[in-house]
């Protein structure tokens, strides 16, 4: 292995399948987490969660400066990739890319404070989320429109930050009938696109 990469996320990153009665995952070999398994030398954990917004009150943040102490010793090199936001928009009225982007930010501050990030044990890598889609969960024009502007303020923030980053955003990845969530083939896309932009993965 050459090293583990955590990623940290929400539906998408977890796999969520909402065409199934009971809102399963899609197997391993569609879910982008299992197809850099099987096609790269990392070791990829996938620690999505569905509904997950960018922790924002003290308790969440609190939980996940705790879960960096038990990644740490991990494989090494330890990689924790951060793809959230799209919740964030969906959940929080009148919300904003800026205002996703401002939460981001003060929450990879707190991430980079801690000593398993400031000693080097765990590198911090920013990725934006697909842009969202119409569709079943996306009626307003707030969330189509300030999805589309969360790769560019993100950046912004990756680049004050001095962290890696990725813009998802960019890649038309297929999504479902909701307008959030990756079809099967948006999943292998998500895979394709990673491998081929951060090109120490191989």
């Amino acid at each position: 292995m050459a090293g583990t990469i955590i990623c940290y996320g929400d539906s998408n990153t977890y796999g969520y399948d909402p065409c199934t009665l009971m809102g399963d995952q899609y197997p391993e070999q569609n879910r982008w987490t299992g197809i850099l398994e099987s096609e790269t030398k990392w070791k990829i954990e996938n620690h999505g969660i569905c509904g997950r917004c960018i922790p924002h009150t003290g308790s969440q943040i609190r939980f996940a400066c705790e879960q960096l102490k038990d990644w740490q010793d991990k494989d090494a090199p330890v990689w924790m990739w951060i793809m959230l936001g799209t919740n964030d928009l969906l959940q929080e009225q009148q919300f904003t890319a800026k205002d996703t982007a401002q939460r981001m930010e003060t929450f990879l501050k707190k991430l980079m404070a801690e000593p398993a990030v400031s000693s080097g044990k765990i590198t911090l890598y920013l990725i934006a989320p697909a842009r969202m889609e119409y569709g079943a969960w996306v009626d307003e024009e707030r969330q189509y429109q300030e999805s589309r502007q969360l790769g560019e303020e993100y950046k912004k923030v990756a680049e004050r930050l001095g962290i890696g980053f990725t813009d998802a955003g960019k890649w038309d990845i297929p999504v479902v009938y909701d307008g959030v969530h990756f079809s099967e083939k948006g999943h292998h896309i998500f895979a394709q696109n990673i491998q081929e932009e951060i090109t120490w993965l191989k």
